[in-house]
């Protein structure tokens, strides 16, 4: 499962940020593909995989006390089933 997380940095947490967003502790069954800092708000993006939602709690938990936190389930394109 392909997972994106947005974060937007609290207020006064921004060095302890970045530390940690350069230096994340990954799960040994996260694949982290891309870990993006952004112009604007959020402040960072991070793509990855995850076997389950629970494993990806479990990795992006860990920026919870630096940022607030948004994880949504990806899916490619042609997996969506359009309706009209």
């Amino acid at each position: 499962m392909i997972f994106v997380t947005q974060l937007t940095v609290i207020p006064g947490q921004l060095e302890e940020a970045t530390r940690m967003f350069k230096h994340p502790k990954i799960p040994a069954n996260v694949v982290l593909h891309e870990f993006l800092g952004l112009l604007g708000k959020p402040d960072a993006l991070a793509i990855f995989e995850a076997p389950d939602a629970v494993t990806a709690a479990d990795f992006t938990v860990q920026f919870g006390r630096v940022a607030d936190v948004t994880t949504s389930l990806a899916l490619p394109i042609e997996e969506f089933k359009w309706t009209w």
